[in-house]
């Protein structure tokens, strides 16, 4: 009796100390778990916002140009971080430059020490938009103004190559010589075409905001893209307005307008990715999910036969 007893109580005892550790290590694991959950959420939180501002009716991308689409959308984003990442290494290893009163195109100019720098990101940047005016092409073909974003897209990527090897003369920031010498000789025809080529660039992505919100109107993304486009139209032409005001910042104005320029490259990026992931069952789910109650319709969800 005495040694079944004692077989007993070493049973329990053994027992507890493997069950110990095990729970140990599954209260360790726990607070894992809802790190995974909050990642697969805010993909949910960033798809179902994406499925609200959807216009109703848009069709899916066809089979064939989910691929494709989602190459290019992705070789945008890199073309974002290469433009990003060339001006601040360029600005990095230029003497004297101030990323704060100088231009970006100052990289670039003639007797700048690395050029070739600031001609590969603007090089990379444009193609970047190409990408994405290539890219943009099967969501719209059924839409109002097909081709007018694609067109937009793709002259600002065509201006943004130019702009690399049509170089400044000098920089009239810095330099009082300069700065003389364009208001007396003038400014060579590089230069000018430069300056044309950069102007090139704002306008066409301010119009491939308009031409977007007419190929979704009328729908909630059409009208918040539109709104937006209005409010940089109405900064573009304040700051135009004050560019005296801005002496000493002009660097800081340039880059701002370029992070506005790169946001928009991101969102339609990220948009056309969410698009060529989605599938018909999730986009039937959700027309299901937001139509008037009464009596029930089959959800018809329309998909590019091409």
């Amino acid at each position: 009796m005495r040694l079944g007893k004692v077989y007993r109580q070493l049973g329990l005892a053994t027992h507890c100390l493997y069950e110990w550790p095990m729970r140990t290590l599954t209260i360790a694991r726990t607070p894992n778990r809802p790190r995974a959950g909050r990642v697969a959420s805010d993909e949910n939180v960033l798809r179902n916002a994406a499925l609200w501002l959807r216009p109703a009716g848009w069709p899916l991308l066809p089979a064939a140009a989910r691929h494709r689409t989602l190459l290019l959308a992705w070789a945008v984003i890199l073309a974002q971080a290469v433009f990003l990442g060339g001006w601040i290494l360029g600005g990095g290893v230029e003497p004297h430059y101030s990323a704060i009163r100088q231009f970006i195109s100052e990289l670039g100019r003639e007797g700048a020490t690395n050029p070739w720098i600031f001609m590969t990101f603007m090089a990379v940047w444009g193609l970047g938009w190409t990408a994405l005016a290539v890219a943009v092409v099967p969501s719209l073909r059924t839409r109002p103004w097909p081709l007018a974003m694609t067109s937009m897209f793709a002259l600002a990527g065509v201006c943004a190559i130019l702009v690399g090897p049509l170089r400044m003369d000098c920089s009239t920031i810095l330099s009082a010589a300069c700065k003389s010498r364009e208001a007396t000789v003038g400014r060579s025809w590089h230069y000018e075409a430069h300056i044309w080529l950069s102007l090139g660039i704002k306008v066409a992505l301010l119009a491939s905001g308009f031409a977007f919100a007419r190929s979704a109107w009328p729908s909630r993304l059409g009208r918040l893209v539109l709104g937006g486009a209005l409010v940089l139209l109405v900064a573009g032409i304040a700051t135009f307005i004050l560019h005296g005001s801005f002496t000493g910042y002009e660097g800081l104005e340039e880059r701002l307008w370029a992070f506005v320029a790169q946001a928009w490259a991101l969102a339609c990026a990220t948009v056309l990715i969410l698009e060529a992931t989605l599938t018909p069952e999730r986009l039937r789910a959700h027309e299901v999910s937001v139509q008037p109650r009464g009596p029930a319709k089959p959800a018809v969800v329309g998909v590019d036969p091409a």
